[in-house]
């Protein structure tokens, strides 16, 4: 027979379960905006159930409660896995992207303060002067262009140069960060292992623990690999629920490399281009084995040893690029200039261009800046003979031998427009795939968020079930002490 305050117990272990669970859905609904965390559920189970004789041969079992089992956090972490893989991409072609995207303000073509304008502006001013070879505003207006061109090398030699800097720096900010997110997860590991064997779940720490992954995700790609039960064998772990420590890995070379080390809380480092994982062993990096996010879109746009772009990167290819323009468009023009005569009838300069040998420093010569009859417009050295500023003019259409160039010769202006075309054909392609990636990247977290994120009408309408059962047990206790009072206060009177 069971005890006669059995009904007092039920109802108690009901109104304590359901407190319980009224508290977390408080809880839930306090961190409704909190980002990162995860909602709690506390999961409710039966106690034993207890074995009753109803006499003779007849039995059966009464329940005699409920009682919370688990406060465990909703999470979906295939879903998680999704978000970071597609999170780690898009951070790779949008950093890519940005990167082009200054690039391309740099470059500024097509536009009428571009390098292509100048040029034109450039050629231009020669045929005006093979019209007029004895006009000196003529010649001044050659002199002008041309200091108008090596400026405008000048310019986006030195722009292209700082953004490569820039670039650098970003990188270094990068991995300081990457290494500092490794170091707090291996702390957010050691005291989810110091909680773990007492019982509880630390749910706090779980989701402090996918707010740093998440961030990480952004800049290389890695494994999350759960070490506390390896081959059936528990850790410390005192429920099979609990996420336990984990080991935070990367993939180098077709092989995984540990840099945080859920066991023994030992962590890699990255520095520069070189990698030491948590058990002290070194790696070098290049853009070939380098794990994939933001440090690797920047380490090949900065410069890489065998980055796709070229020798160096996507900044250092651009800026030989222009460099190889400046100089074979210098050393030609001034080759064929020496070759024609000034405006009093010697030989012309072979120095009209100085400091050839990279965009950078190319400029008009100081000879040229202080006397404009210098300039070798002639080719019989008469004042009025125009042709060899129409040749110089000609060279417009020239083929040159640029080193590096997909077709043997070019002329100035055909590889520039392939140096473009390659730019806008890079920059389209990172641009494209960012977009497609973030278009993943949103739904992957939109699905995470339906299974994680706190939904207030879902939290009001658990509220309210909650309260119910709280009342409903209140009730139950009411019911069963006014039948106590009667068993007590009432039994056994008759006669008296």
């Amino acid at each position: 027979m069971g005890s006669t305050f059995m009904g007092l117990e039920t109802a108690r272990r009901s109104l304590s379960t359901h407190q319980w669970a009224l508290q977390a859905t408080g809880n839930n609904v306090a961190n409704a905006s909190n980002p990162g965390y995860s909602r709690q559920r506390l999961t409710i189970g039966m106690t034993e159930q207890l074995s009753v004789n109803f006499g003779g041969t007849k039995a059966g079992q009464f329940g005699t409660g409920v009682r919370g089992e688990t406060l465990a956090r909703i999470r979906d972490l295939m879903i998680d896995q999704q978000y970071r893989d597609e999170s780690v991409k898009n951070a790779f072609y949008a950093t890519k992207q940005a990167a082009f995207g200054r690039m391309e303000d740099i470059i500024n073509e097509p536009s009428e303060n571009g390098l292509a304008k100048s040029l034109d502006l450039f050629w231009a001013s020669l045929q005006d002067l093979s019209v007029n070879p004895d006009d000196t505003g003529a010649r001044s207006v050659v002199r002008q262009r041309a200091m108008t061109l090596t400026e405008t090398f000048n310019y986006m030699s030195s722009s292209l140069s700082k953004v490569q800097d820039d670039l650098k720096s970003e990188a270094d900010v990068v991995v300081k960060k990457i290494n500092d997110l490794m170091t707090k997860i291996a702390n957010v590991n050691r005291q989810i292992g110091d909680s773990e064997p007492l019982g509880v779940l630390p749910n706090e720490l779980y989701d402090e623990r996918d707010r740093y992954m998440d961030e990480l995700a952004q800049y290389i790609d890695f494994k999350r690999v759960p070490v506390d039960y390896l081959n059936g064998e528990t850790r410390g772990n005192s429920q099979r629920v609990a996420e336990g420590r984990l080991d935070i890995r990367v993939t180098i070379n077709g092989q995984d490399v540990t840099l945080v080390d859920g066991i023994s809380g030992n962590v890699g480092k990255f520095d520069n281009l070189a990698m030491t994982d948590a058990t002290g062993a070194s790696t070098d990096l290049t853009h070939a084995n380098m794990p994939n996010g933001k440090w690797k879109a920047l380490v090949e746009m900065y410069g890489s040893a065998d980055g796709p772009e070229g020798a160096d990167g996507a900044f250092t290819t651009m800026l030989k690029d222009l460099d190889e323009m400046a100089k074979q468009f210098a050393t030609a023009f001034n080759t064929l200039h020496s070759q024609h005569k000034d405006a009093k009838g010697a030989d012309g300069t072979s120095d009209f261009f100085a400091n050839v040998d990279s965009a950078a420093t190319i400029n008009v010569s100081d000879a040229i800046m202080k006397n404009l009859d210098l300039i070798a417009a002639s080719k019989d050295g008469n004042i009025g003979d125009g042709s060899g500023a129409l040749a110089l003019a000609n060279l417009k259409s020239q083929a040159l031998a640029f080193n590096g160039s997909v077709t043997t010769d070019t002329s100035i202006g055909k590889y520039y427009q392939n140096v473009i075309g390659n730019m806008a054909v890079a920059a389209d392609q990172s641009g494209r795939l960012a977009a497609s990636t973030f278009a993943l990247m949103a739904s992957s977290d939109q699905r995470r968020m339906s299974v994680s994120a706190v939904s207030l009408d879902e939290e009001m309408t658990m509220m309210i079930q909650y309260q119910h059962a709280y009342n409903a047990a209140a009730r139950n206790i009411t019911a069963v002490d006014e039948m106590l009072d009667k068993i007590i206060n009432g039994m056994g009177i008759v006669g008296r």
